[in-house]
Order: C-alpha cells, then structure tokens, then sequence
C-alpha cells in the first residue's frame, strides 16, 4: 500500500493495474468531473450510478507526448461505498454521520505495453546475447513493468488533482 492506495497484486501480474484510492467526499458532481476528464481522451461507457468503463475508440484523443496515462488501452472506474452505515454515537443529542464513500477502485489495462516491451526484451536477448544470463532479462522486464505501473498512477494522480480542482471560488 502507497500513499494509502490498496493495489490488487494479483491483477497486476495480468497487466491490469487495480487499486483502490481513499476518497470520502465523492459525491455526484465530482464523479462526473472525473468520468468528463476520461471523457476528454477516451470513449466512456456509463456502467452504473457509481462505474463506468473507458476505451480507446472512436473520438480517441492522444494524450501529450511524455504523459504516461497514454499506455493505458481500457479500464473501469468506480465510488466504493463506505461499509459503515449506523451512526456513531458520541453523546445524547451528538452523532457522526460516517462518509458516504471510503474510495474510487481503478482497474486500468497497460498489457499493450507490457507486450511491446516483452516482445522487444526476448527479441534482443535472443538476437544479441543468448549466452547471457536470462535471470538479467526477466529482471530487466520486472523493473520495466514497476516504472510503468507507478508512472501510470502518478499521471492518474496529476489528472485527478485538476479535474477535481475548482474552477471558481465564486
């Protein structure tokens, strides 16, 4: 867990990077923000109230050059509600509401990538060094993968710090 994000390690190993980020204040009006900032670059699919999924499809817009949101294919985003649902007593007439929402889940498919990058490393060591270690190649390939994934979710990061920044304090 980093920055308090649960990442589902097991999908990682598919090239699927899922993970849950805490976020108590979702309400509708910034999960709409964030399904229109993955609308300025993908084709979003309402799956519900609380998902939906994106593509690269038809109106698909590149992202800038060094941004590295851009190896991401596909992928679903949804408001994991807060378990807790009865209300904390805290004295005779005092009682906490818990938040409605405790996180948004990530599922995010970079295996494109992950691909290209297998195919490049085998297709080198078997062309330019096959008398060298293997252990060197898959380890080349895991770090390779890690950068990607923790480059992913920084952009993710940066993208959602702006869409859910306000426009106006008016």
């Amino acid at each position: 867990m980093r920055g308090g994000k649960e990442i589902d390690w097991k999908a990682l190993v598919t090239g699927i990077v899922a993970y849950e980020q805490p976020f108590a204040a979702l309400d509708g009006e910034r999960f709409e923000r964030i399904e229109r900032g993955f609308g300025e670059h993908y084709q979003v699919d309402r799956l519900s109230s609380d998902a939906f999924g994106f593509s690269r499809g038809e109106g698909y817009t590149r992202l800038p050059r060094w941004d590295a949101f851009g190896y991401v294919d596909r992928g679903t985003v949804a408001r994991v509600r807060n378990a807790e649902t009865e209300l904390a007593d805290v004295g005779s007439n005092i009682a906490v509401l818990p938040a409605g929402w405790k996180a948004i889940r990530f599922s995010l498919d970079i295996r494109v990538i992950l691909i290209f990058w297998a195919a490049l490393i085998a297709g080198t060591y078997f062309f330019a060094a096959p008398n060298s270690p293997i252990q060197f190649w898959v380890g080349g390939f895991v770090v390779i993968w890690a950068l990607h994934v923790r480059l992913v979710m920084r952009s993710l990061d940066g993208k959602l710090a702006r869409w859910m920044a306000r426009s106006s304090w008016n």
